[in-house]
């Protein structure tokens, strides 16, 4: 991709899945990386596999949800690598087990969900958008939405759709305002993704059968494949694109 070697970038939940393939991803095209996971033994194994490789890569426990620890994570990614030009918010979690529907959803489930993946988006891009101002002076921001917060199509997942639903008006916002920052926001919206968590889930293969029966590839995607897009998202080669949504969901959303 154009314009990606030599640039820092910083990946919240990089320590598995998605955000680790973005990161290895990042470190294959010659970008410096910051590894964020409130896991740090995944983070480290994320940071390790990224300097085995011939990169650069720093890791740093971050629970994107307490500002202080964002805020302290963007101070320290300035300090040792210099600026920040690139930011992939990415950290969320999901739980079918505990999520719900709005009539019976507990509180704690809905405050802890969405202040993941919501309210860590916004603390993330608040510090990492200054940081990216305040030090390269121009960049890109790639978040990571969900085919949840446009359609019900996962039922009984409210505070993870309204959560990803605000992730999306989060970033149309963001792509308005700091335009003229030359700092571009962008989402990548991954369908169904055999995450090693996902793995798991549809380890029977009439159970996967059934998740990818309306897909038109009719299979899942790889977090490899996911992490082209943002790669793609975050590098030169797409300058003029900003407030964009990229789908990469098999096709699903032609249906």
């Amino acid at each position: 991709m154009r314009g990606l070697r030599g640039k820092v970038v910083a990946v919240t939940g990089a320590g598995s899945g998605i955000g680790q393939a973005v990161a290895e991803r990042m470190g294959e095209e010659g970008c410096l990386v910051a590894v964020l996971d409130w896991n740090m033994t995944g983070a480290q194994a994320t940071a390790d596999h990224i300097r085995n490789a011939g990169g650069e890569a720093l890791a740093i426990k971050t629970d994107v949800s307490d500002e202080s620890q964002v805020e302290a994570a963007f101070a320290r990614i300035v300090e040792h690598f210099g600026r920040l030009d690139i930011l992939v918010s990415n950290a969320g979690i999901f739980s079918a087990e505990r999520d719900g529907t709005v009539d019976v959803l507990p509180k704690a489930v809905w405050d802890e969900i969405v202040g993941v993946n919501l309210t860590g988006m916004y603390l993330s891009c608040k510090h990492g958008v200054a940081a990216i101002k305040a030090t390269a002076g121009k960049g890109a921001v790639v978040l990571t939405g969900s085919p949840t917060g446009m359609s019900g199509c996962t039922p009984a997942n409210i505070a993870y759709g309204s959560s990803k639903g605000g992730v999306h008006g989060l970033s149309r916002v963001m792509a308005v305002d700091h335009a003229p920052d030359q700092i571009r926001v962008n989402v990548v919206v991954p369908g169904f993704t055999l995450t090693p968590i996902v793995r798991e889930l549809v380890a029977d293969p009439k159970v996967y059968e059934w998740q990818v029966q309306n897909i038109p590839l009719k299979r899942g995607a790889e977090p490899v494949e996911i992490a082209g897009a943002v790669a793609f998202l975050a590098s030169d080669d797409a300058s003029y694109m900003t407030g964009s949504f990229m789908f990469v969901d098999g096709g699903l959303t032609a249906i």
